[in-house]
C-alpha cells in the first residue's frame, strides 16, 4: 500500500472516531439530563409521566438544537480556513463554508500533511 493510501485511511480512522466520540457525548448528555431531570421530583411516585416527558423533550431540543447550531457554525470556520489555505479564492471559501462539516471531513481525508506532524 502506498504511502498517500496509508495517510487516507489513518485519517478516516481519525474521523469515525471522532463522529462516535460526539455520538458518545450526545447520549451521556441525554442520560444525565434525564437522571438530572428526574432526581429533581421530591415525590418520584407522583410524576405524571406525560409532563415529564415533555419537558424533558424540550430541554433535550433546546440542547440539541444548540449543538448543532454551534457545530455547524464551528465547521463553516474550520471550512473557510481550510479552502483558504489550499485554494486562495473567497468565492471556493464561500461555497466549502455552505458545505460545512462535508468540506472538512474531504478536506481531512484528501490532505497530505494532515496529522502526519
Amino acid at each position: 500500500m502506498n504511502k498517500k493510501k496509508q495517510t487516507q485511511n489513518k485519517n478516516l480512522k481519525y474521523v469515525v472516531y471522532t463522529l462516535i466520540g460526539i455520538a458518545f457525548f450526545i447520549a451521556v448528555i441525554g442520560v444525565v439530563s434525564f437522571v438530572a431531570h428526574e432526581s429533581g421530583h421530591s415525590e418520584i411516585g407522583n410524576i405524571d409521566a406525560y409532563n415529564a416527558g415533555k419537558r424533558l423533550g424540550i430541554r433535550l431540543g433546546i440542547l440539541v438544537n444548540f449543538i448543532l447550531k454551534s457545530g455547524f457554525l464551528m465547521g463553516s470556520f474550520i471550512a473557510i480556513a481550510a479552502s483558504w489555505e489550499k485554494n486562495k479564492s473567497i468565492s471556493k471559501a464561500m461555497l466549502h463554508a455552505v458545505l460545512s462539516w462535508g468540506y472538512v471531513v474531504y478536506y481531512a481525508i484528501t490532505r497530505k500533511t494532515i496529522l502526519n506532524n
